[in-house]
């Protein structure tokens, strides 16, 4: 039956889905609260300003001034949006595996593939059926952080540029989601691919924030998917659309070699 992977793989995932979806909105929620203590923001661009920029960058700001932190809009683009995307990339790397990867170390995969079903469905499948459950995350998180804001009416947060900034999540968690399940459709052991795509993401951020610190090593940043995620300069003028296609361009090229290389090798047992 077509579909059936993925509705599937929704079945078994949607209450991971939930607990994720809790864990990101109560990180915004966190941020929000905090927002109106104009002492706690004043006091952060304070600290911020007599920091080395490397720390500024390390700690999720992206090149952001302190100024621009002690606001509303920075403190949430630096406080959630900056760090959440270390956060998410773990969930696509565990999703990523979960695509073929852990099913072939258990055993599973040899099951799935006795069906009726060709090679390319399961991966296709699986991976939009993670992508549906990122989005689900996301707005779970988007409804929480909006609620929380609108509860506080002593700041005005544009609702445009929240939802702008939720959405800029999507394309980097999905690039390194295809990138995981590439990896674990070329290579047979889980423990390899997991280290892998570890090395992809702890790579792309230390790069990004080498980059952003040292100006000689900026051409680098292009290598890194944090440098066209850009949390606070999507918060501060709104979604660069070269970005979000860029990116989305590469994770279905890698979705793409993903189905290749499980297409035409053997299933480990």
């Amino acid at each position: 039956m077509s579909g059936a992977v993925f509705l599937e793989q929704l079945r078994r995932t949607w209450r991971g889905s939930l607990l994720w979806s809790l864990v990101v909105a109560g990180m915004g929620l966190y941020i929000v609260l905090l927002i109106p203590d104009s002492k706690l923001l004043k006091q952060y661009g304070d600290l911020l300003s007599s920091m080395p920029p490397f720390i500024i960058n390390l700690a999720g700001g992206s090149g952001a001034d302190a100024a621009f932190i002690a606001t509303p809009q920075g403190f949430l683009a630096f406080g959630f949006f900056g760090s959440i995307m270390l956060v998410l990339s773990l969930y696509a790397v565990l999703a990523g595996l979960n695509i073929t990867a852990n099913d072939e170390d258990r055993g599973i995969m040899d099951v799935v593939l006795s069906l009726p079903l060709p090679r390319w469905r399961v991966v296709l499948e699986k991976f939009l059926a993670y992508s549906v459950s990122l989005i689900f995350i996301l707005g779970i998180s988007f409804v929480a952080i909006w609620l929380g804001i609108r509860s506080v009416s002593i700041f005005q947060i544009s609702t445009v540029r929240l939802l702008e900034a939720s959405v800029n999540i999507i394309p980097s968690t999905l690039l390194v989601m295809a990138f995981t399940a590439f990896v674990g459709s070329m290579v047979r052991r889980k423990n390899t691919a997991a280290a892998i795509a570890a090395t992809f993401v702890a790579g792309s951020y230390f790069i990004d924030v080498i980059g952003l610190t040292a100006q000689v090593a900026d051409p680098l940043r292009a290598l890194s998917y944090f440098n066209y995620y850009d949390a606070t300069g999507v918060m501060r003028a709104g979604l660069v659309p070269a970005n979000v296609f860029g990116l989305l361009t590469v994770a279905v090229l890698m979705v793409a070699g993903a189905i290749w290389a499980f297409q035409y090798r053997d299933i480990g047992v």
